[in-house]
């Protein structure tokens, strides 16, 4: 069954590009169909991409199937890749930014788009959530992560204090922000990020958390996140209200899907199983993350 519901994806089109550095892209999306898109508000305030097939203009359209627009199909379903909306403009533009690197799809169709391409863009998710007696914040990311861990700095209100923890692979890499908190930056250069051991958990652990209630903000490398996750539940002891922790990407991303294939319906069981116990599903997926773990993911 399909029907003619409003399309809940947007088309989107290049609109400038711009270099930020040996290892970041800037794109900014326009167009007619994107002014349909509402933000969500929210730092990390993330979209889904769909990218066109070599050789296509763009990618397919999602159909609708039930009052559900999406790609139904496998087979013909392009690639996409999650990411953050670093700013919407005054003009209700996207602006979001790309780690430029060797291979991927995102990436190397980033590394080549120039203004009329064309691309799928999702409605907005997002994760951040600090409570309203948030005295403090500590965040910490890598190249993939630092879109969102500079909007956070830029939208953080007074009277809070931030330090921000932020690997990246150059001295060009680092980033100026304004913010009306109290922040303070510690830029790790020249480690991670795919190029060898990161250091932000190490660097989490060495920061000395302050007194009061405070909120913690991560995104980076999977297996740093998990660290820093169990860092801050079990040696600093905080709730699941008190982090957002999220693993943007993976080394060794494909060796990892394939042991995560054999155990997929075990493992995602578990996840189901936690919210039909009534857990949250911050809950629900720190349970998740356990089970991964105990199989060797």
């Amino acid at each position: 069954m399909t029907d003619d519901t409003e399309p809940t994806f947007y088309w989107a089109e290049v609109v400038d590009r711009t270099t930020l550095s040996p290892n970041l892209v800037r794109l900014t999306f326009g167009g007619e169909d994107l002014r349909r898109y509402r933000p969500a508000g929210v730092a990390d305030e993330c979209v889904a991409l769909y990218f066109p097939a070599p050789g296509d203009a763009r990618p397919p359209a999602m159909q609708c199937v039930d009052g559900v627009w999406w790609y139904h199909d496998d087979a013909t379903r392009p690639e996409g890749r999650n990411y953050t909306v670093r700013r919407v403009t005054d003009a209700g533009e996207l602006v979001i930014d790309f780690v430029a690197h060797d291979g991927g799809v995102a990436a190397s169709w980033a590394l080549s788009a120039r203004p009329g391409d064309v691309v799928v863009v999702t409605p907005p998710r997002h994760w951040f959530a600090p409570p309203a007696d948030t005295a403090w914040f500590l965040l910490a990311a890598d190249l993939a992560g630092l879109p969102a861990l500079g909007r956070v700095l830029e939208e953080l209100p007074a009277n809070t204090r931030a330090h921000a923890i932020v690997e990246v692979l150059d001295e060009a890499d680092v980033q100026t922000f304004e913010s009306a908190a109290e922040v303070t930056v510690q830029w790790c250069i020249g480690s991670g990020n795919g190029h060898g051991p990161g250091v932000l958990p190490d660097a989490v652990q060495a920061w000395e958390f302050p007194p009061g209630e405070g909120y913690v903000f991560f995104a980076g490398e999977a297996a740093d996140s998990r660290a820093v996750r169990k860092y801050v539940r079990r040696e600093q002891g905080m709730g699941v209200d008190r982090f957002d922790i999220i693993g943007y990407w993976r080394v060794r991303a494909e060796q990892w899907l394939a042991k995560y294939t054999a155990v997929e319906k075990e493992v995602s069981a578990v996840y189901v199983g936690a919210l039909q116990e009534g857990r949250s599903e911050s809950e629900a997926a720190l349970i998740y993350d356990e089970a991964l773990e105990k199989v060797g993911l």
